[in-house]
């Protein structure tokens, strides 16, 4: 059952600067493909699903095979899943990590303000860890994290306009650690 009751705008025109606040959102995005977003999501999941419900968002550009039966909403320009089906897709990932439910959405570039707009709709005002390349764009997320590979240059230059935090992974760890983060009011935060 839906529960944010957030004012929303027209999330295709990023560039108005009016991005909703969603204040229980921890999003992640990354340098590139293959820096570690989702293993950083799952663990971020693993932790909090210890002590409350995390929903997890996978929105990508890329189209996938889809089971039916997962089949949210869908139009010509996106597709919502709710992921309920253990796969090899990173939104399966989330599952196994403890997430209590997953949202799934395969969106084409172009309509990914339409995407966002709808997926809201479904959202649950617990914690959300999403993993989104783009999404930044469209809303006010409590806490962003960018993440790229150590000693790597930052190739998409324009996340930082977002204020993210940097997250280097060197192959085995990341030097954020998820202790210090916090979920409370549902707001996600870094502790004092």
């Amino acid at each position: 059952m839906p529960v944010i009751s957030y004012c929303l705008y027209n999330m295709n025109n990023a560039g108005n600067n009016k991005r909703v606040n969603l204040p229980n959102l921890l999003l992640i995005a990354g340098n590139g493909r293959n820096v570690g977003k989702t293993t950083l999501a799952c663990q971020i999941i693993a932790y909090f699903s210890e002590k409350m419900p995390v929903t997890g968002l996978k929105i990508t550009p890329h189209f996938h095979d889809y089971d039916e039966t997962d089949l949210v909403f869908k139009n010509e320009k996106f597709i919502i899943l709710d992921e309920s089906k253990d796969h090899e897709k990173d939104s399966s990932r989330m599952l196994k990590a403890g997430a209590n439910k997953v949202f799934f959405v395969m969106a084409k570039p172009e309509f990914s303000g339409e995407a966002a707009q709808k997926i809201l709709q479904f959202l649950p005002s617990n914690m959300v860890v999403c993993e989104s390349g783009g999404l930044n764009e469209f809303v006010n997320p409590g806490i962003f994290l960018m993440v790229k590979r150590s000693g790597d240059e930052i190739i998409k230059t324009h996340l930082l306009n977002y204020s993210p935090i940097i997250v280097n992974n060197n192959g085995t760890d990341f030097d954020f650690s998820i202790h210090q983060l916090e979920f409370n009011n549902k707001t996600i935060k870094l502790k004092n």
